[in-house]
């Protein structure tokens, strides 16, 4: 089942966007950020493991005009990335604004083999 998880974001404060729940994986198809305030912020958006420690930039340093948006995926339903549980996804933004932002994915169940796959 696909859902998506959105935030808006209006401090420059780190932002749980999502947290991957226990018994399952997300494929995230689509990543949407959108700027509604009027000057120019810089977004960040990341993934980190259960432990905490960040895996890797979605966007990093990424400047979003006033007005602007920057979109990955949805080019088709194939995942752009693969998350398992308690992984977490967060934001930070360089100033005080009026982000948004909205994650797409798809919900599987998590197959115990998977923790040797993924360690």
């Amino acid at each position: 089942m696909y859902f998506t998880s959105h935030k808006s974001i209006t401090t420059t404060d780190e932002t749980t966007v999502l947290t991957i729940p226990k018994g399952f994986s997300i494929n995230i198809v689509y990543v949407y950020v959108i700027n509604h305030g009027g000057s120019t912020n810089t977004v960040d958006l990341w993934w980190q493991n259960g432990a905490g420690v960040d895996q890797m930039y979605l966007l990093d340093g990424t400047s979003v005009g006033a007005g602007s948006r920057d979109i990955l995926g949805g080019q088709s339903s194939a995942p752009i990335f693969v998350l398992h549980e308690g992984e977490v996804i967060k934001i930070a933004t360089s100033a005080a604004g009026n982000v948004e932002v909205a994650i797409t994915f798809h919900l599987v169940n998590r197959f115990p083999y998977i923790n040797a796959l993924n360690n």
